[in-house]
């Protein structure tokens, strides 16, 4: 817990800590909110059969669902906690595998993917505190992106993804026990694709985190469900000071202010392969320069959901957060045929030369700028059968004289230079990712925070939100002013206020929805 300095004494000695230990809620400073843990009775009573069935059967699979906050991520790290600390195992585990199937909220995996982790200690943190793929306690076996935050975004790519994460299970890791971590997501489509998971999987314990229902969804998940289906109760957190776009937000933040991490050798010991961070704002990083104009770079650009005009690709995709995705086989592209892409006469459409890959057909086209991109008019997806997502990268520049894309990312550049290596290729997948306005103003408070004396307000809102109705204002707006010549940053001055229509334009998906 940071160790905030007492009410008007804005000064701390230097080797005073910056934190204190909090024992219990009580402890805690007056304006922080506390939640203590607490595991409840009958989910004591469902974990010790648990744990006493995986003894026997170390490949028990249990698949945990339920309504948005009602505990599911609590009670899994619970169940894996106590499935790795139990000392009554004929052999000790080595492990067990995670199914993260939560885009909106993964606990392992960065934001928007689905992933398969082989976790070998107990989970003692919040997701933020391990977000990285190479982590030697969590190991990310295999990862897809939706590029979004929701399964909503397209449910067939959803289900192939969660699918071929299943099968990696079944060919690597038999007699480990599994845990399937759902999205809150009961209704409609959700529930028809929960349905689908507990048919396809078919995990001996299906746990709905809930005993209010709904009775459809019950009913549905009890009828889907061939061994044991238990209602467990929930447990809603009593505050809400923080969002879930808040949460995804601090997650992203962790992922790209980690240290790069070398690739895995048998050499490395488990305290090097520990996360590290870098606490400085990442435009003070120099950034991966990656070529698009060469076979050593990238093979090009993938939208999800829109196909932008190729004149408006670079403005649309600067300055996002993008999924870095290896083709392990040029069959991923098999939803990307010749026939299904409109071509556009601004941009030039290049075949590439796949006679010795299947004879399957690449097709790349360029915008204005050189920036190879595949186009994507019919909404396909990158099938996860033979593609896989190695991390994020946050595209932080286009230098279009030296045809070069300027990339932030925690994924090392040894990793890009092995998979070319392999003649595999790499593209980079553009869809909803958060928008990520934490990135565009560290450089402001850090700034603003060493300058010593300096007294500063600078509030950063989501143009997305309410918050930028807020009445507060800069208490030094020309020093403000003088910090901010940043891309993508607006300073409000005085009384004033974004225009009507500033704000992103959300399409309604309820239309027609009550109608006969």
């Amino acid at each position: 817990m940071w160790n905030e300095p007492p009410e008007g004494d804005s000064t701390k000695s230097n080797k005073e800590a910056t934190f204190q230990i909090i024992q219990t809620p009580e402890d805690a400073p007056k304006k922080c909110i506390i939640q203590e843990l607490d595991s409840l009775a009958a989910w004591n009573r469902k974990l010790s059969p648990l744990v006493t069935t995986s003894r026997e059967k170390p490949s028990l699979s249990t698949l945990i669902c339920g309504p948005k906050s009602a505990g599911k991520s609590t009670f899994s790290r619970l169940f894996l906690n106590r499935l790795l600390t139990d000392r009554s195992h004929r052999q000790a585990l080595r492990g067990v595998v995670v199914m993260d199937l939560d885009p909106g909220q993964p606990e392992y995996a960065p934001v928007g993917t689905l992933s398969l982790v082989f976790v070998t200690k107990p989970n003692l943190g919040t997701p933020f505190t391990h977000p990285g793929i190479r982590d030697a306690a969590s190991n990310v076996v295999r990862c897809h992106s939706m590029a979004s935050v929701t399964p909503a975004s397209d449910p067939d790519l959803y289900l192939a993804c969660a699918v071929d994460l299943f099968d990696t299970y079944n060919k690597s890791f038999a007699g480990v026990p599994l845990i399937i971590n759902t999205p809150g997501w009961i209704l409609g489509t959700g529930l028809d694709l929960l349905c689908a998971l507990v048919r396809k999987m078919k995990p001996e314990e299906v746990l709905y985190m809930s005993e209010d229902g709904p009775s459809e969804t019950v009913d549905a998940l009890r009828a889907a469900t061939e061994t044991t289906f238990t209602e467990l109760p929930s447990q809603q957190s009593e505050f809400t000071s923080r969002t879930a776009a808040h949460l995804r937000a601090m997650q992203t933040m962790s992922y790209f202010h980690l240290q790069e991490l070398a690739l895995a050798t048998t050499k490395q010991t488990d305290i090097t392969q520990r996360l590290k961070w870098n606490p400085s704002p990442l435009s003070f990083r120099s950034p991966l320069l990656v070529r698009y104009s060469s076979k050593k770079g990238i093979l090009g650009l993938v939208s999800y959901d829109y196909q932008c005009p190729p004149e408006l690709l670079a403005d649309t995709v600067n300055g996002l957060v993008l999924a870095a995705v290896e083709i392990e086989d040029v069959k991923a592209f098999s939803g990307f045929t010749q026939d299904q892409v409109s071509v556009d006469t601004s941009s030039k459409l290049t075949k590439l030369d796949t006679a010795s890959k299947d004879e399957a057909l690449q097709i790349v086209s360029t915008s204005l700028e050189g920036i190879p991109f595949i186009p994507n008019y019919n909404d396909a997806a990158l099938d996860p059968r033979y593609s896989r997502t190695i991390g994020l990268v946050l595209l932080r520049g286009i230098d279009t004289k030296s045809h070069t894309l300027q990339l932030t990312t925690p994924i090392p550049a040894e990793e890009f230079k092995h998979i070319k290596s392999q003649g595999r290729d790499i593209v980079l997948l553009h869809g909803k990712f958060d928008t990520p306005s934490w990135a565009y103003t560290e450089d402001l408070y850090e700034r603003a925070g060493a300058d010593e004396g300096n007294d500063t307000i600078l509030e950063v809102t989501d143009e997305d939100t309410d918050d930028d109705r807020s009445e507060a204002e800069p208490e030094d707006v020309d020093r403000v002013s003088d910090l901010t010549e940043v891309p993508w940053v607006e300073v409000l001055k005085g009384s004033q206020r974004r225009p009507v229509g500033s704000r992103v334009w959300r399409v309604r998906r309820d239309l027609g929805r009550n109608n006969a």
